[in-house]
């Protein structure tokens, strides 16, 4: 009986997990915002990337402190698919819908910087 309860406990959790992960990619749309990087952008990506570890000044991950900075994956393509597509970025830190929207405004405008 305990390994029957055991097993629907874990695949209860394994629905949640799924569902909360499909919730959270869904009805990501730009607003009609003309953000750029300097009126909006910054102050998300400073908060919420710039860590001790994560893409601060001198990372080996890449340092994010400035557009300069972020114009390699940005050409890549690696920030839309990381932040927008897979929302595995930033670690450790889930971007709200709000800031998740501004993003995809600044990213469907172009990436623009000022």
């Amino acid at each position: 009986m305990n390994i029957k309860l055991f097993f629907l406990v874990c695949l209860t959790f394994l629905f949640v997990a799924c569902s909360k992960e499909d919730e959270k990619k869904e009805g990501i749309a730009c607003d009609g915002s003309n953000l750029t990087y300097n009126s909006g952008i910054a102050s998300i990506i400073n908060a919420s990337c710039n860590g001790s570890s994560c893409h601060g000044s001198g990372s080996p991950h890449g340092t994010f402190t400035t557009y300069a900075g972020l114009q390699a994956v940005i050409s890549s393509g690696s920030f839309n698919n990381r932040v927008l597509v897979k929302q595995d970025m930033p670690q450790g830190s889930d971007l709200t819908a709000s800031q998740l929207n501004k993003i995809k405004c600044w990213v469907d405008n172009g990436y623009p910087e000022n």
